[in-house]
């Protein structure tokens, strides 16, 4: 169906603003040749967007040899959202601007339960956050939930959830200001939006999280595939070593069992900085620890490409640690590779901290960004 005038308009309002964004600062001689449009086009954009608060003057770009051009640049912090990424212990929290950039996270102690108690401590210690942060509700686009669980198509309801014990269906809305839009997401599906933000062509890849408990996403072609019941990339859940230890959903040999962040973080009295400090020291006890994590998750990674033959991105809480030990963890994987002898395709998560907090964030920005 043919695009009325309108939406040509919203459409080519919508691009500049991510051409500003991407670039920082531009004339508008330059982004009407980037983008295919006029020099009037784009001066009456740039107007509606400084309407907007999203785009202002950014004084004069240098000269060329004849009269220097006004530049124009995005105000990334004219608008914010807010990720919460809810754990059995703890609420990750971050704030994120239109350009995608934390500009402030907490991880405060909360246990969860699934009481109005929690709920209310929860909206309390989120919406002191938000003003701590200098986020307030006027200028944020809406809070993002991320839980390690199934959520409904819709984003309204946790399914179930064996790390919170959610048996049965449950809404989690949190009591903050009544303007703000709340949204859930797996907390795997949040950290795999992070790879999605800024990139022109994210093909595909598996977005493997490793955080208290295992989750992936798969993208292909740029899009999450949610699968038939909104469990596609169940990766903790796979059964790597039959018999091996217990997974917290009651199984045994789950490679949750083998790759979650507490099997590193509880022998360092949960911390996993503490872990990988003392790993990296050269104590025994740690280092033995480390390399057995290494081989399990070369293991998970090797069937993960023979199965989808795409890139593997490492994050959660593990892979922000992961960058020292990463040609190691590729050489064990390339030992175990039947058509390729080195594991290039596994790669880091760009995203260090607050991966799923921010992912639950970067969604509202860019609703924010297609709706301008």
């Amino acid at each position: 169906m043919a695009m009325s005038a309108m939406d040509v308009k919203r459409h080519n309002r919508v691009e500049l603003f991510r051409a500003v964004l991407k670039k920082g600062r531009a004339g508008r001689g330059e982004l009407a040749s980037e983008l295919g449009l006029s020099l009037p086009t784009v001066a009456g954009l740039v107007r509606e967007l400084s309407g907007l608060g999203v785009v202002e003057g950014a004084g004069e770009l240098p000269s060329t040899g004849g009269r220097r051009a006004s530049a124009v640049a995005a105000v990334p912090d004219a608008r914010f959202a807010v990720g919460v990424d809810v754990t059995r212990n703890h609420l990750s929290m971050a704030v994120v601007n239109l350009k995608g950039e934390m500009k402030a996270h907490e991880r405060p102690a909360v246990k969860f339960a699934p009481t109005e108690e929690w709920r209310r401590r929860a909206g309390e210690t989120v919406a002191g956050f938000m003003d701590r942060a200098g986020a307030p509700p006027g200028l944020c686009c809406g809070v993002g939930i991320s839980l390690p669980g199934i959520i409904s198509e819709d984003g309204k309801k946790l399914l179930r959830s064996h790390m919170l014990d959610i048996r049965r269906p449950a809404g989690i809305v949190l009591p903050l200001d009544a303007g703000l839009p709340q949204r859930l997401f797996n907390d795997a599906s949040a950290g795999c939006l992070t790879e999605l933000w800024g990139e022109d062509e994210p093909g595909s890849f598996f977005y493997l999280s490793l955080s208290n408990s295992v989750g992936g996403a798969l993208v292909i072609d740029g899009r999450m595939v949610a699968g038939d019941n909104q469990r596609a990339g169940e990766a903790g859940h796979v059964c790597l070593r039959p018999g091996g230890s217990r997974c917290y959903c009651g199984k045994y040999g789950h490679f949750d069992a083998f790759g979650s962040a507490l099997k590193l973080a509880d022998p360092a009295g949960g911390r996993l900085e503490d872990f990988f400090a003392r790993a990296e020291a050269g104590e025994r006890a740690f280092a033995r620890a480390l390399s057995s994590y290494l081989a399990s998750l070369a293991l998970m990674a090797v069937n993960l490409r023979m199965l989808l033959d795409c890139g593997i991105v490492l994050g959660g809480y593990v892979g922000g640690f992961l960058g020292p030990h990463l040609p190691r963890l590729r050489a064990r994987a390339a030992s175990l590779d039947a058509f390729q002898g080195t594991a290039d395709y596994l790669r880091l998560s760009r995203r260090k901290m607050e991966g799923a907090a921010a992912g639950a964030a970067l969604h509202f920005i860019e609703e924010f960004i297609r709706g301008l």
